[in-house]
């Protein structure tokens, strides 16, 4: 049983670590004003709403509404509790975290974790196989012929799966697990009699971790590529995996793809792995043959620049420019890393070493038209004057779709010179290209239009508030950030009247009391003792545009305006009462309540 994790240490993990080197990790960040802007993680948006204040360690969008501090971030985006989440932020930042603090997982938590655990300990159980017993050795010896020393093993948990149909199977019945979990984790199969059995066996066994680094499934290899069984094997989608929303290596990679400002994107595991012991890091793959629109829209937090590098076979080249026909998000530029003399990846870098594989990710991007001229050439003889005139054809049509003028010149240029046609000819075949496609561009327009629109409504819709609550939001934000309002406030016995921020206020009174606060409140210890909805509020209140002090006129009137909107529904009532009793014609009604609107009009006055 874990210790209760003490305010000593909270203290300690939120006075060594900024909020920014966190968010970081998840979204790139901009700066714009005194605050940092990015893409929210949360959900999914065109325009940066997402919004991190370094001064106050606070983090606030302005869309879905979400904030709080460094903690509630993490237990945002990664599911995890408040403890949880204080170990995890102190790992982030290398503070030693005591093993009493240390928060274990029970299988008798939510599917979700215990599937977390399940995975956890099987990539344990499969890499003991591989590393420390005689059943691992045939595998380790694959590996080893194929450059992955046992530090890279260990880098990428990379176990083995034996033979045998039951061991996890054992493994996790001698822990209690039940049959429907055993079911729902995906690590097992069912034959005809409905009798689980181990899903992976005789299989290098490669986790697959989700974006925060927890091992969500596994793709198991076949040690014999001659074998009759599926080369690669993955795991079923679960509750904690989805193929659609994984990315391979991920975790490992955020940090280069931001610091390079690039991600590369291989075709498989393996690649990423050699790529990545020759010292290119930023590297990742799909689950599937494309990128889907989770998957870009993770990445674009990080970057906005793709490579692709897929194998430089046929098969490969194929692949590339399907991809590159189906990567059309505007949010990124694409290029494309060919890897020579038609090897793969890990097969350059055996053979020309890790060196020159850096320096072709380094300097050898060519940019999608580039690529797709190159791949066209390859369909045609160029020798002969009707495949010459397909060849230009396709050409024009890619070229056509370039922005840039001196884009448009270099190719022009380009194969002008192949074909031995005058850059004149082709840049007259190119307006009238123009020309064909403007006919169909309205339309485009119109969408483009509307959802360009949509994105900026959508993004920039800001709650409408009364004056009652207005008022409420100004003078809780004064009493948080000046002393002398809240003593005032206290003392006066004063009451909001949504409450949402008289909650606020009651636990801001308790925090200073409990803590001997008497000058600047800090904001993100502050969101600590409050629940999510109420961190998502002060969020919002934090980071509105406020001057640096306030007058006293303006407080009396945010207090009056609070203290009267009590008569002043008192009034909306009475009005409401009046219009009925004049269409019944209730005039002893009417009169009676004429009476009683001047009077709650007369102590309003007041």
């Amino acid at each position: 049983m874990a210790t209760r994790i003490p305010q000593e240490f909270i203290d300690e993990v939120t006075s060594k670590t900024n909020i920014v080197d966190v968010v970081s990790k998840y979204v790139q960040l901009k700066k714009s004003g005194k605050n940092l802007f990015g893409l929210c993680p949360f959900h999914e948006e065109r325009t940066p709403s997402f919004s991190v204040a370094e001064d106050k360690q606070i983090f606030h969008c302005f869309s879905c509404g979400r904030g709080g501090n460094v903690f509630k971030f993490i237990m945002e985006i990664e599911s995890k509790s408040f403890p949880e989440s204080v170990i995890e932020v102190a790992q982030m930042g290398n503070i030693p975290v005591p093993d009493q603090y240390q928060a274990t997982t029970q299988y008798q938590n939510s599917d979700s974790r215990v599937l977390l655990k399940m995975y956890s300990d099987a990539a344990k159980l499969y890499s003991h196989i591989l590393l420390k017993t005689e059943n691992g050795t045939q595998a380790l010896k694959y590996l080893n012929n194929r450059d992955l020393g046992n530090d890279l093993i260990e880098t990428f948990n990379i176990g083995y799966a034996p033979s045998n149909n039951d061991l996890l199977l054992q493994f996790f019945k001698g822990r209690d697990v039940s049959e429907d979990v055993l079911r729902k984790s995906g690590l097992f199969a069912e034959n005809q009699e409905g009798q689980l059995f181990d899903r992976f066996r005789d299989r290098v066994m490669i986790p697959i971790t989700d974006e925060s680094g927890n091992i969500v499934a596994f793709s198991g290899r076949v040690l014999d590529k001659n074998a009759s069984t599926a080369k690669y094997l993955n795991s079923p989608e679960t509750s904690i995996f989805n193929k659609g929303k994984t990315l391979f290596n991920l975790s490992n990679a955020k940090k280069e793809i931001r610091e390079k400002s690039n991600v590369i994107l291989f075709e498989g595991f393996m690649d990423v792995i050699s790529a990545y012991k020759a010292g290119v890091t930023n590297g990742v793959a799909s689950m599937g043959t494309s990128l889907t629109d989770d998957q870009l829209y993770t990445l674009s937090r990080l970057t906005n620049q793709i490579n692709v590098c897929y194998d430089g076979d046929d098969p490969g080249v194929e692949a590339t420019y399907r991809a590159l026909t189906q990567l059309n998000d505007d949010r990124f530029t694409y290029g494309v890393i060919s890897i020579p003399d038609k090897k793969d990846p890990d097969e350059y870098i055996r053979s020309e070493g890790a060196e020159k594989f850096q320096n072709l990710t380094n300097n050898g991007v060519q940019t999608p038209i580039s690529f797709i001229l190159n791949y066209f050439k390859r369909n045609y003889n160029l020798n002969n004057e009707h495949d010459q005139l397909e060849f230009l054809n396709q050409s024009l049509h890619e070229i056509v779709k370039l922005q840039s003028p001196v884009e448009v010149d270099m190719y022009v240029s380009r194969v002008a010179d192949e074909m031995g046609v005058s850059k004149e000819a082709i840049n007259k075949e190119l307006d009238t290209l123009r020309r064909q496609l403007a006919i169909k561009e309205p339309a485009n327009n119109y969408k483009n239009i509307q959802q360009k629109a949509l994105d900026q409504v959508t993004s920039s819709v800001k709650p409408k508030y009364d004056r009652l609550e207005k008022s409420e939001r100004y003078l809780l934000y004064w009493a948080i950030n000046f002393p002398e309002v809240r003593v005032n406030l206290k003392g006066d016995g004063f009451q909001f009247v949504h409450q949402s921020y008289q909650r606020i206020f009651d636990n801001l009174l308790s925090y200073v009391e409990s803590d001997d606060v008497e000058e600047e409140i800090n904001i993100s210890d502050f969101m600590n003792v409050l629940d999510n909805d109420d961190k998502n509020l002060l969020a919002d209140l934090e980071m509105m545009n406020m001057p640096d002090e306030y007058n006293d006129q303006e407080i009396d009137d945010y207090i009056s305006n609070i203290k009267n909107s009590s008569l002043e529904d008192q009034i909306k009532e009475i009005n409401q009462q009046l219009k009925k009793a004049a269409m019944v014609g209730d005039n002893k009604l009417q009169l009676d309540l004429t009476k009683q609107l001047i009077n709650v009009r007369r102590i309003l006055s007041n």
